[in-house]
């Protein structure tokens, strides 16, 4: 059967992470990159390998779950990571638990239970009439804390002990957390669950049900795993897809998941299609969610949502079906429900092997998309940058032997040389030292004026983005105080605002600047290499330059490429937009002024023009020079420094009249070969490099 499984590409994963770290380990054994991660010579963009090493192990990859109950989710994950029926049904949307998969040396469950604090809450919620409630959310919440309350009188008297409190357990008594009529489900505030598969090494599976959460730490934290979740998936139920209650889940939880990071499955696709009365195929299936989303987008005016869900390309699929493919053929056989299950899809597409149930569960589908995205993201940063730095590193020393091995056949020619051909040759050197000193200044001075414009323009996208934002929080306080007065209600609608200037405007505008940045400042230096390819020809015909001029045009890219142009020396901290992820994150004083003054309708706008007075990315801004700034040392270190300056200094030596040139040519000759043999060794270790990269792309 075709390994199309989300869990071959878990494992596929692995084997890639093991492949980098033996390539990471050869390159380090041949001395092109340093094996720890503080050198006080390491150069620009090159990693370590203790670096790829701490970047591999703490990596996680992170996907996250959302949509309601009974749209077969358990289902879903059943197929989608176990390939066996190992999740139960989940309890009701009211008292549904985070629920996170993981990797452990055994099967076993942790879950963690409500503080005291947030018992009490709960308490205090389920109090409350239902005829006091001031919209749907709030009702919902209600109703929660209403049930909560009620299923927790199984605990009795030892309900108190529990709370704030873990409790480990064997993976069989699952149901007692997540199950409707479970002992604990209704303390039960998130439940991570063990399973000894490798696969699963690193990589974190959420289930969020917690949407209209009655808990709000337990939805902060819902909310905080869809923001670091590298896939989001939605899950629709195609006998009623995009409801009103999906309507909530997408408007309340997809503005968390960021930028082309959300899939949509349409489950049970295998009803509406097989129905008798008015059967629908994929597309219509297709069709209609995509116009509803179109509409429900209309609806609420959140040009955001409609600009993300755009992009979205929904995909119909039958978990059942997918589970049923992975099955053992002796436990559907002997299991009554599973037996029906089979036959009846059987019949209804015409089917009679598991390789055909698996086609017409469309789960390859949705699993090469999740791939797909995986790829274009984690496998950036995880294997395509330290590849490219570890190939950039090779090939740095290969010049850098290049421009050795040129340096000593010049030093040869130059011992042989009568006196008046080596005082042509050294003046020749004094002018092109002059004009490349002075073309290596100007090339400053052109990347300097680009990016000032660059800065300035960015700086007002920015500004406007914030100003209008700023704008739409000032009228949802102005107009909506009186009836949302307080943060349980006014603090999500200001927070969703916050969220779409931060999760999208503002890393659209910093990814499009630094995108500009880089085609600005190649396209200056390639016409700065240009120049100094004719230059240097003209003034030392008989020295091999394109190779030294290749190269190290080539490792510019290399870093312009895979580095952030806004980061001093390409720490991501450092960036523009890690210093929008720290403000907006809270870290900064304006968020806890934010967070802390909503008791009254003036404080909630003092909050709020805080917010604009203290977000300056000017700091920021100003890193690009810094790259600007470090990119023109290298140019110069590399021409002037260890290119003109060294042939300068031979001819100097050579005219002092203090060398046995006889001698000094023996062994600049003896110096030659032994750079050619490690030319050839160089040569056969890139070869060697390249292979090995092929297999992990």
């Amino acid at each position: 059967m075709e390994t199309t499984n989300f869990s071959h590409y878990l494992n596929s994963l692995q084997e890639r992470k093991r492949c980098l770290l033996d390539l990471a380990q050869l390159a380090s054994d041949y001395g092109w990159i340093p094996r720890g991660k503080t050198t006080t010579e390491k150069k620009r963009g090159v990693i370590s390998y203790d670096e790829i090493v701490e970047k591999l192990e703490s990596d996680t990859l992170t996907i996250g779950v959302i949509g309601q109950m009974k749209c077969g989710k358990s289902t879903f994950l059943n197929a989608f990571i176990f390939e066996n029926n190992i999740l139960p049904a989940a309890t009701t949307p009211m008292t549904a638990a985070l629920s996170v998969i993981t990797y452990g040396e055994k099967e076993r469950i942790v879950a963690e239970f409500y503080t005291k604090d947030e018992w009490a809450e709960q308490k205090m919620q389920a109090a409350r009439s239902l005829d006091d409630v001031a919209d749907s959310l709030d009702e919902s919440k209600v109703k929660a804390a209403k049930e909560l309350v009620s299923k927790a009188s199984k605990l009795g008297s030892s309900l108190e002990s529990y709370l704030g409190g873990t409790k480990e357990d064997e993976f069989t008594n699952l149901i007692e957390y997540v199950g409707a009529d479970g002992k604990y489900v209704s303390i039960t505030k998130s439940v991570t669950i063990y399973y000894p598969k490798e696969y699963l090494k690193g990589v974190e599976i959420v289930d969020t049900p917690g949407f209209n959460d009655p808990i709000v730490s337990r939805e902060e934290r819902t909310k905080e795993f869809l923001k670091k979740a590298d896939v989001v998936l939605m899950m629709l139920y195609a006998g009623r897809p995009f409801d009103a209650t999906d309507r909530d889940i997408i408007f309340k939880n997809v503005r968390q998941c960021g930028i082309g990071k959300v899939l949509i499955g349409i489950n049970k696709y295998d009803i509406p299609y097989c129905s008798e009365v008015n059967p629908e195929d994929e597309n219509q299936i297709k069709d209609y969610v995509k116009a509803e989303l179109k509409k429900a987008c209309r609806d609420c005016n959140d040009n955001t949502l409609v600009e993300i869900l755009n992009e979205v390309e929904p995909i119909p699929i039958s978990a059942e079906m997918a589970l049923l493919s992975e099955l053992p053929m002796t436990k559907i056989s002997n299991t009554e429900e599973l037996n029906f299950s089979w036959n009846r899809h059987c019949k209804n597409f015409g089917i009679s092997t598991q390789s055909e149930m698996k086609l017409w569960s469309h789960i390859t589908i949705l699993v090469n998309a999740v791939k797909k995205m995986l790829d274009d993201e984690k496998g950036k940063i995880l294997f395509v940058k330290p590849l490219n730095s570890i190939i950039a590193a090779g090939n740095e020393l290969k010049n850098e032997n290049e421009n050795e091995l040129n340096l000593v056949q010049d030093r040869i020619k130059t011992l042989s040389m009568p006196d008046s051909e080596r005082d042509d040759k050294e003046e020749k050197l004094r002018k092109i030292n002059r004009k490349m000193s002075k073309r290596i200044e100007e090339l400053g001075d052109y990347i300097n004026s680009d990016l000032y414009n660059l800065v300035y323009k960015g700086g007002n996208e920015m500004e406007d983005a914030l100003d209008k934002t700023i704008k739409k929080m000032i009228n949802i306080v102005e107009q909506k105080w009186s009836i949302w007065r307080g943060n349980d209600i006014l603090k999500p609608k200001l927070e969703a605002e916050l969220q779409t200037l931060f999760g999208r405007s503002l890393k659209r505008i910093s990814q499009d600047l630094s995108d500009k940045g880089k085609t600005l400042i190649l396209r200056t230096i390639e016409d700065f290499f240009q120049d100094a390819e004719d230059k240097l020809m003209k003034y030392l015909p008989d020295f091999d330059l394109s190779h030294f001029i290749k190269g190290f045009k080539n490792s510019i890219q290399i870093q312009l490429k895979d580095n952030d142009l806004f980061a001093f020396d390409g720490f991501k901290d450092d960036s523009l937009w890690g210093g929008i992820v720290r403000f907006f994150s809270g870290e900064d004083e304006s968020r806890r002024k934010f967070y802390l003054h909503l008791d009254s309708k003036k404080d909630a706008l003092t909050s709020i023009n805080n917010i604009k007075n203290d977000f300056d990315t000017t700091n920021y801004l100003q890193n690009i020079f810094h790259t600007k700034d470090a990119i023109i040392d290298e140019v110069k270190q590399k021409f002037i420094t260890k290119l003109l300056a060294p042939l300068q200094n031979q001819i100097e030596e050579i005219r002092s009249g203090k060398l046995d040139k006889e001698k000094e040519l023996e062994i600049a000759q003896s110096k030659c070969a032994e750079l050619e043999k490690k030319m050839k060794e160089i040569a056969s270790q890139i070869e060697k490099i390249t292979q090995m990269k092929a297999s992990l792309l």
